[in-house]
């Protein structure tokens, strides 16, 4: 690079001209020889026409301060101006670019660079109190401001650096001005003072917003931006010339909606952009990049991966949609329009996002591929499904991360088969329990019913005899007045005697009730379901089972039998164990004793169906958990040991009848299952 220096001289209180400082005689001008030679032939054909034209040559006159002051009217502003006005001719047919730091400089790159230089010049001025040589150097810059992209159209030199450059340089503009300004008209600027702030605010906001999204200043150059730039640069000189301030204040609405504007257009764009005239054709812009992505996708990959019955995925470093075949458009249930730029945890849950990103994570880190299995997704209709896949990093030409390719197929059937037959195995366990149960409750209903029956046949017995005897015991009592039997007078004893044996009769009965229901629920149940059924006799044959765990359980149990039910046509057995789970689930919920457990049977008329309902005021079921309780193996009580049969098998028998379960629950206040079961006529129906 070349570099040159004209150094300028005073002499007393007067200033050397333009054409003085390129007279060969005077020894004021240093280091010419070091200007290049197109340089000096520009300022000196502005000699000759300064000496042609014969402009006055004025004295500065020395204030009492000493400060110069100089009119605008001046040959050397006026050589400047025409200098300046050469220099730029000179650039725009300068055929051989400028380069700095390796990168090439147009003339409207220059122009830019020069503005911003202009910056430091401009604050130096107002800091030094000179208002008319500041007004001057802020035509200057607003001039170049204007000039470079005219000059690069006109050139077609339009470049991403011109305009980053030019975006900077109106951000330093905007920032310096008013510093200057409140140096110099301090009056002014605090009489403006909100509107200054706005239009200061709504240019810097944007272009930081675009730093902080692009790593750059915004560019975009919109219509609204060009119109509030003149507006405010012819409204602003007015201004500081000592003009209204109407104009001023006009202009800075402009300069907001300008900003609004480019806010919303970086809040739209993904990538930094230039000279995009208004935010329709940024909306535009990035229509067509989705459009023309998904033709270059579809071109590209269509005809391969469309046959193939696996799905394919790309999906970039932050996890979204790139591309994919239809076949994962057939496993999730989305469009393609929906699923390009969809984040793949938006078809996971919070858990198995967790998983995918830690996967992803390790891919990224090591570069080796991963195999995965039983992986969860979600369809768009909420049903949950299960993939495995194979999964490894792309990169880019030079070796560079650029996100994952995954190779997958839907494994749901036949993690469905799996699950059916250890399905199946537990309930051939669980079937032989029930036959092991049913021998021992055989043994022990036998062992129970001897003493049973003994204390059945031997109470009435005993009752007669105390009949028999109290007439005796009675006519002693008045001949003798009151006397004692085991600790209690014969008066208590007389009223009491008869409640006991009363209270051994009925005990016995229970308990012979309670071996008959357990003989009854262990023993085979009919396989064609074609036994009549009361409701609420299985229902009260169940309390009967469970009466000692729900004593346990709750203080507040209460049952509500519907009177004159229709009957039912199916199984009173495998019911039973419906009722059963249910109560058992409803008693493990409660957090105490003082939370209670109400039971209903109802009919439902309109739909000609039986209702039982089981509602407790336990710890409740989270909503993401609700669709899934009915699952095969899915449980909370894992510690426990719970298997998570039971709502499964439960709802499998309800269905069986021709009926359904329904869930509702509030986390922390409890649970309410519905069980519909259609009447004997609607169940026929329903079978055929």
């Amino acid at each position: 690079m070349q570099h040159f220096q004209i150094v300028k001289t005073y002499r007393g209180n007067k200033r050397v001209s333009l054409s003085d400082l390129l007279s060969p005689t005077n020894s004021d001008c240093l280091n010419l020889a070091q200007v290049p030679d197109s340089i000096l032939d520009i300022l000196k054909m502005n000699r000759d026409k300064l000496q042609a034209n014969k402009l006055p040559r004025r004295e500065e006159e020395q204030s009492p301060a000493g400060e110069n002051h100089s009119d605008s009217t001046n040959p050397v502003w006026t050589g400047m101006f025409n200098s300046m006005r050469s220099t730029i001719d000179y650039l725009s047919k300068t055929e051989q670019p400028i380069e700095l730091m390796g990168r090439k400089l147009s003339p409207p790159n220059l122009l830019s660079i020069l503005q911003l230089v202009l910056m430091p010049f401009l604050l130096f001025v107002a800091w030094s109190g000179w208002p008319t040589v500041f007004l001057i150097a802020l035509g200057i810059a607003l001039l170049m401001a204007l000039a470079d992209g005219a000059i690069a159209r006109r050139l077609d030199q339009v470049t991403d650096l011109g305009a980053e450059l030019d975006s900077w340089g109106e951000f330093a503009l905007f920032i310096t001005v008013p510093v200057c300004s409140w140096i110099l008209w301090p009056d002014i600027v605090h009489r403006e003072a909100n509107f200054i702030i706005a239009v200061v605010v709504f240019h810097v906001v944007p272009a930081l917003l675009g730093l902080v999204k692009y790593g750059r200043l915004t560019s975009y150059h919109t219509w609204g931006a060009r119109l509030s730039f003149v507006l405010l640069s012819f409204s602003a000189f007015l201004l500081m010339l000592g003009g209204p301030s109407w104009p001023f204040r006009i202009a800075a609405p402009f300069v907001i909606l300008a900003g609004i504007e480019q806010i919303f257009m970086t809040g739209i764009l993904r990538k930094w952009q230039t000279n995009i005239p208004t935010l329709w054709h940024a909306t535009r812009i990035e229509q067509s990049k989705i459009e023309n992505a998904l033709q270059e996708s579809e071109k590209r990959y269509r005809e391969i991966l469309t046959n193939i019955e696996d799905g394919y995925i790309e999906l970039d470093l932050a996890g979204n949609f790139i591309f994919f075949n239809p076949t994962l458009c057939k496993y999730s249930g989305f469009t393609e329009e929906e699923l390009f730029g969809m984040n793949n945890r938006t078809i996971m849950d919070e858990q198995q996002a967790k998983i995918a990103f830690e996967t992803f994570n390790e891919i990224y880190r090591t570069g080796r591929s991963c195999f995965v299995q039983d992986w969860e997704f979600i369809r768009k209709d909420g049903q949950r499904r299960f993939f495995e896949a194979s999964i490894n990093l792309m990169r880019n030409a030079r070796g560079q991360p650029i996100g994952f390719r995954c190779f997958g197929r839907d494994t749901t059937q036949r993690k469905m088969a799996v699950e059916q037959a250890h399905l199946h195995q537990e309930q051939l366990y669980q079937a032989g329990k029930m036959v092991a149960l049913g021998t021992l409750v055989s043994g022990f209903a036998h062992e129970i019913n001897n003493p049973t029956n003994f204390i059945m046949l031997n109470t009435p017995m005993l009752e007669e005899a105390w009949n028999g005897i109290r007439p005796i015991l009675d006519e002693y009592y008045e001949e003798n007045g009151d006397f004692i039997i085991a600790g209690m007078t014969y008066s208590e004893m007389r009223e009491r005697i008869p409640a006991l044996f009363s209270g051994i009769v009925d005990g016995a009965g229970r308990i012979q009730k309670i071996i008959d229901n357990l003989k009854n629920y262990v023993r085979k149940g009919t396989p064609d379901m074609t036994e009549s059924i009361d409701i609420n006799a299985v229902l009260r044959s169940t309390l009967t089972l469970l009466s000692h765990l729900i004593r346990k359980s709750t203080h507040h149990f209460t049952v509500q039998y519907g009177e004159y039910l229709p009957g039912l046509i199916g199984n009173s057995q495998r019911l039973e164990h419906v009722i059963i789970n249910l109560i058992q689930n409803a008693c493990q919920a409660l957090p105490n004793p003082e939370a209670g457990i109400s039971i209903t049977t109802a009919f439902d008329e309109r739909q000609r169906r039986i209702v039982l309902t089981i509602e407790d005021q336990g710890s409740g079921i989270p909503v993401e958990n609700l669709p899934r309780i009915t699952d095969t193996f899915y449980t909370t009580k894992y510690e426990e040991g719970g298997v998570g049969l039971g709502l499964s098998i439960s709802s499998k028998i309800v269905e069986e009848h021709g009926g359904h379960m329904h869930f509702t629950s509030d986390l922390g206040r409890g649970t309410k299952v519905e069980v519909f079961l259609p009447m004997a006529g609607a169940a026929a129906e329903v079978t055929k």
